[in-house]
């Protein structure tokens, strides 16, 4: 199961038995380079499959006393032979184990699919608990989510790797039960067989495998009571009885079709009415299933009778979300300071290493200050704490390499840092294709009569050729992205189509023919190459405006959030940003003839901010500040600000 939004999608650990995962988000970023990230669940932190804090390593394989272990060697006499490891043994069938019967022609692949594929459908009360109301109440990464997406909401996880792994172990369980019904269809139809069965003609022992209907019917009755008062249990358990049930499965007597017409009328009363067409059409599949005695068309009415029952629990709980959705955003700070405190009491959670990544930002940032000189604009002195933990972690959302990791104490933020870097790198990227652009144009003695209609244009072309994935509302990368290029994966990829779109501006720009030549693509491929490759000194550039603006808006946006309270500061992000002083027009880029671009003997003109970068930077400044004001209220006291005998700070209580 994920909870995600419109706009966000994150994935977490699954639990063991189900297509349900407590945070998935997927469409989130890839965990491959959130290293040591460890989300987990307030009080569920070793039992629940909500959240996962780990991956738990499985326990080393215990050998049977008396069985030599695989490679070992036996003594024999006055000698001593290696012995080979034995071959594992098949475990042996319990009471309740069905023989495959040889009539039916099965292949290996359907008996080994009968033998190994899952025992519990895809859905069962367990994959289903983590939307239980206790269960999102103490959903710690569900409680900060909640901070900045609206629209948070369960859906099933089914992205990515995970995803289809997901898929494909329900598909197998579905094939399988189709075939388990046939057997007893079979064993029905010719009970007289099963003497024969048991006895092969040559001599083979009789593969037997596991029945899941008991279990599939279990779970049913259990998901169905966790889905209807109280008042239909007694009718649930009349109808759902798992022994009368298998009997008259055995029997060939089961009907079907009055069993999916009354679950259907029992569901019909307690889901939303948007449900009533797959009650409908779980019946049809069934009863087309039973009148031509096909089992895929059976097993295809079960596939949706689990998957309405999946819906209506989902129904549930993102009715829970948006009920409880205030109380969730206005308890996040005491809830993570008694969360985080108790972790610390217990050594479980290590701040040293987040507590000196914090006084060395603000030395770094004490620094700054003083080289700029006492006439310089100087924030206040309750301020300057906050302010040194946004320079921190502007740095490392804006260094060429992507950072080891964030600080631990940003635990649960590290999606939305990730998602923050990357979106003002792939805006740097695009300030390197238009600075490229423009040296080209002005290598042609050419100059742009309408720059911000030609800026938004070519801005939208660089993105669509993106695929959407560099948009600059937030979106997180794909998983297979690779952040060691700084976001720049898919601008390689794509830069053969980057460059000619350049050159198509260039040559309109210049008046040059409509077919775009080699020898003006080619620079520009060249130049787009090194620069998104290298850390250039164009980059450096463009880092330390963007750094200036990104900056610049933060701190605005995080003065407007201290007065407010978190659910405040939540329903402040719905509004457009309000301009601040980071819409200025930049400085001049630097000499043309100082980077390896097209343009080596120009000059270029100073950069001017277009609408939509402003846009971007206001949003990307209300979104940090929303993160950082929330983590400073939660650390502060914490952490950043513990009384140090070599420092004498001001009382939290001032900017907190």
């Amino acid at each position: 199961m994920d909870l995600q939004g419109t706009k966000e999608a994150r994935t977490q650990e699954e639990g063991a038995d189900g297509p349900l995962d407590a945070y998935g988000a997927s469409s989130g970023r890839s965990k491959e380079f959130r290293k040591n990230e460890r989300r987990d669940s307030h009080s569920h932190e070793s039992s629940s499959n909500v959240n996962t804090l780990r991956r738990h390593q499985q326990p080393p394989f215990a050998y049977p006393p008396g069985t030599r272990q695989p490679g070992a060697t036996s003594r024999s006499g006055s000698g001593s032979t290696s012995s080979a490891a034995p071959r594992p043994r098949d475990p042996s069938p319990s009471p309740e184990a069905i023989s495959i019967p040889q009539a039916l022609g099965l292949g290996s692949r359907n008996q080994r699919l009968l033998c190994k594929a899952r025992r519990q459908p895809p859905v069962t009360k367990r994959t289903l608990s983590e939307l239980d109301l206790p269960c999102i109440m103490s959903n710690i990464n569900l409680r900060m989510d909640a901070n900045f997406d609206r629209d948070l909401h369960f859906k099933p996880d089914l992205d990515g790797e995970k995803g289809k792994r997901k898929r494909k172990e329900a598909a197998d369980y579905w094939d399988s039960m189709a075939m388990e019904i046939s057997i007893y269809a079979y064993r029905a139809a010719n009970p007289d067989d099963d003497v024969d069965e048991m006895s092969p003609r040559d001599g083979s022992s009789k593969r037997t495998f596991e029945p899941r209907l008991p279990a599939m019917f279990e779970t049913l009755q259990e998901v169905i009571k966790t889905l209807v008062p109280e008042r239909d249990h007694p009718s649930v358990m009349e109808n759902l009885e798992v022994p009368l049930l298998m009997q008259q499965v055995r029997k060939g007597v089961l009907d079907m079709v009055a069993l999916a017409t009354w679950m259907a009328a029992l569901l019909k009363t307690h889901c939303a009415p948007m449900r009533d067409e797959w009650a409908d059409r779980m019946v049809e599949q069934i009863t087309e299933g039973s009148q031509s005695q096909e089992p895929k068309e059976i097993v295809n009415g079960l596939q949706t009778l689990f998957a309405i029952l999946e819906a209506m629990k989902l129904d549930v709980a993102n009715h829970q979300i948006r009920t409880f959705r205030v109380l969730l955003i206005e308890d996040t700070v005491p809830f993570l300071q008694e969360y985080f405190e108790g972790k610390i009491s217990r050594g479980s959670f290590q701040v040293e290493p987040a507590r000196i990544w914090y006084l060395a930002a603000r030395e770094r940032a004490q620094k700054e200050d003083e080289a700029k000189g006492p006439t310089a604009t100087q924030s206040d002195d309750t301020f300057k704490p906050l302010e040194a933990l946004f320079r921190g972690i502007s740095d490392q959302l804006l260094q060429f390499n992507p950072p080891a990791d964030y600080p631990e104490t940003f635990l649960f933020d590290t999606d939305r840092l990730w998602q923050l870097r990357s979106t003002i790198q792939n805006l740097i990227n695009l300030e390197i294709a238009w600075y490229i652009f423009e040296s080209y144009v002005h290598t042609q003695k050419r100059y742009l009569s309408a720059r911000d209609e030609t800026y938004s244009t070519f801005r939208s072309r660089i993105w669509s050729l993106m695929e959407d994935e560099l948009s600059s509302d937030g979106r997180s990368p794909s998983a297979d992205d690779d952040p060691d290029l700084r976001g720049s994966k898919r601008w390689l990829q794509n830069m053969r189509c980057i460059a000619l779109e350049i050159a198509r501006f260039a040559c309109a720009a210049c008046c040059l023919d409509v077919v775009v030549a080699d020898e003006v693509i080619a620079p520009i491929e060249e130049a787009l190459l090194w620069h998104l490759s290298n850390e250039s000194e164009l980059f450096r550039y463009f880092q330390n405006t963007m750094r200036d603006r990104v900056l610049t808006a933060t701190l605005a946006s995080a003065r407007r959030y201290l007065p407010l309270s978190p659910l405040a500061i939540c329903e402040s992000q719905r509004t457009a940003p309000p301009p601040s002083t980071a819409n200025g027009p930049a400085p001049n880029p630097p000499s043309s003839s100082a980077v390896p671009t097209p343009s080596t003997s120009s000059a270029s003109s100073s950069t001017q901010t277009m609408s939509a970068q402003q846009y971007d930077i206001e949003r990307i400044g209300m979104r940090l500040g929303h993160i950082g004001v929330l983590h400073w209220r939660v650390w502060a006291s914490l952490l950043y600000l513990r009384d140090d005998t070599a420092d004498s700070r001001p009382e939290p209580s001032a900017f907190i």
